[in-house]
C-alpha cells in the first residue's frame, strides 16, 4: 500500500461525466446571464475579469477566472464585505456568488468539480496542518460544496476583525480543511447531488447567511478564548486551541 493511501478520503465524488455534462447544461441556460454581467460591468468601468492562481487537485496550481469584484488587485488578498475596493454592483454580484459563474468553465476543463473543497490561493495555506492538506488536496476542488456553504457569510464577519487576513488564515482556512476531511471520508454521490442541489437555496435563504454568521463568530470568540488559556496554562503544545 503506498504510504499516502491512508490519508485519501473514502468518499465517491460525482463521476467525471456527470460533472462536464451538468456543467455544460449549466453554462448554456446560464450565457445570457453571463454575458449580462460582462456588458454591465464593461459599461460601468472597471476589470470585467479576474484572474487568481488557486491550487488544484494534488496541489497543481491553475489560473481560476471570475467575474471582477474589484476595480483594483492592489490591497489585501482577502476580501470583506466591507472592502473598499468592491464598489455597490460588484458587491452585490460577489453576495450572490455570481461572480463565481464562470468557473463552469474550469468544471468542463476538469480543474474543478461540481462539488468538492475550496481552492485555496497558496498563501492561504500555510497555516493548514500537512495531514488534513493531503488529504482535501487528492481530490478535485469544487464550485460549491457542504463547507464552502457553511462559511458563505464569513466576508461578513471578516470585514469586523481588525485583521481580516490573519484571521481568514491562521483560524478559518485550517477549520475549514479539517472540515473538508471529515466530509470527505463520509462522501457520497447522492450527498453531493443533495448539496448542488441546495446550493441555490442556502445562497439566498437569510436564515442560512445568519446561521453562517453566527457559525464563525462563535469559532472566532472559542479560537480567542482557548488562546488567552493556552497562554496562562502549561498545555502542551500538541493541545491545537483551534480544534473542532
Amino acid at each position: 500500500m503506498p504510504p499516502h493511501a491512508s490519508r485519501r478520503p473514502k468518499g465517491s465524488p460525482l463521476p467525471r461525466a456527470v460533472d462536464a455534462g451538468l456543467a455544460a447544461l449549466l453554462l448554456l441556460v446560464a450565457l445570457p446571464l453571463l454575458l449580462g454581467i460582462a456588458l454591465v460591468l464593461r459599461c460601468r468601468g472597471g476589470p470585467v475579469w479576474f484572474v487568481q492562481t488557486r491550487l488544484g487537485r494534488a496541489g497543481r496550481p491553475f489560473a481560476m477566472v471570475k467575474f471582477a469584484t474589484h476595480t483594483t488587485t492592489a490591497g489585501a488578498s482577502v476580501t470583506t464585505s466591507a472592502d473598499p475596493r468592491v464598489p455597490r454592483l460588484r458587491r452585490w454580484l460577489r453576495h450572490w456568488r455570481l461572480d463565481e459563474l464562470p468557473q463552469l468553465l474550469h468544471v468542463l476543463r476538469g480543474d474543478l468539480a461540481l462539488v468538492g473543497p475550496r481552492p485555496e490561493v497558496p498563501a492561504n495555506l500555510a497555516e493548514v496542518a500537512p495531514e488534513d492538506l493531503a488529504a482535501v488536496q487528492s481530490v478535485r476542488p469544487g464550485l460549491t460544496g457542504p463547507v464552502q456553504l457553511a462559511f458563505a457569510g464569513e466576508d461578513e464577519v471578516l470585514a469586523g476583525c481588525a485583521d481580516p487576513v490573519a484571521v481568514y488564515r491562521r483560524v478559518l482556512v485550517p477549520w475549514k480543511v479539517r472540515l473538508d476531511r471529515r466530509l470527505l471520508a463520509r462522501r457520497t454521490r447522492r450527498g453531493d447531488l443533495w448539496v448542488l442541489l441546495g446550493t441555490p437555496w442556502r445562497l439566498v435563504d437569510p436564515r442560512e447567511r445568519e446561521r453562517s454568521r453566527v457559525r464563525v463568530r462563535r469559532r472566532l470568540m472559542a479560537t480567542t478564548s482557548a488562546l488567552k488559556s493556552h497562554k496562562g496554562s502549561s498545555k502542551r503544545p500538541g493541545n491545537s486551541p483551534d480544534a473542532p
